[in-house]
């Protein structure tokens, strides 16, 4: 499985930016509508995901496969305005890759249950 989206400058998928103190960026939304794979290589504790759609749509985040991974998936339900969360790195990211399983190492899994925009950024350190 590819990362589907990406940290910074890194080649390749989309890519969320990395925010600096008194610099603006530019953040775009992507709207996905099938499961895919969120980076969480750097300042994982503070990537903020931002998402957006209607009230009957819910964001299921997987659980990764290290230590601190052992529970249920955590599941969202979107309302009206947007909503924002900041995950738990050692519960959602996948310590190692398993492609039986569908997880890349240092990425967590978000599926949607329909077409759901999704704004990400990585907060200064």
């Amino acid at each position: 499985m590819a990362i589907d989206v990406t940290r910074g400058a890194t080649a390749g998928a989309a890519q969320y930016p990395i925010l600096e103190l008194n610099k603006a960026k530019d953040v775009i939304a992507i709207s996905k509508s099938a499961a895919f794979t969120l980076e969480l290589s750097g300042g994982d504790y503070k990537t903020v995901i931002i998402m957006s759609g209607t009230a009957t749509k819910t964001v299921t985040f997987s659980i990764g496969n290290g230590i601190q991974g052992a529970g249920d998936d955590l599941v969202v339900t979107l309302g009206s305005n947007p909503m924002a969360i900041c995950l738990d790195s050692g519960y959602f990211k996948a310590v190692k890759s398993d492609a039986a399983e569908g997880l890349e190492k240092g990425c967590v899994t978000i599926t949607p249950n329909a077409a759901t925009s999704f704004t990400i950024v990585e907060l200064p350190q």
